[in-house]
């Protein structure tokens, strides 16, 4: 139940991290040309890919020994 929780929690904290560099690089180039898929914008998404998807996985994976008890 902890581990799953912990696992949750990641996720959120992924999700939150990817959100927060794509919004800070909207900020930055407010003045400047705005291109979709800069790096800034690509590392973000994908770390709040990664933050969707890493609880389930991590419970498959990790959650399997606490459920065996």
């Amino acid at each position: 139940m902890i581990k799953k929780v912990l696992f949750h929690l990641t996720g959120f904290g992924l999700i939150i991290g990817g959100w927060f560099i794509c919004i800070i690089n909207v900020g930055l180039d407010r003045g400047a040309n705005f291109k979709l898929f800069s790096t800034p914008n690509l590392v973000g998404l994908t770390l709040i890919l990664i933050g969707a998807y890493f609880p389930e996985i991590t419970t498959k994976f990790f959650g399997q020994s606490s459920s065996k008890e």
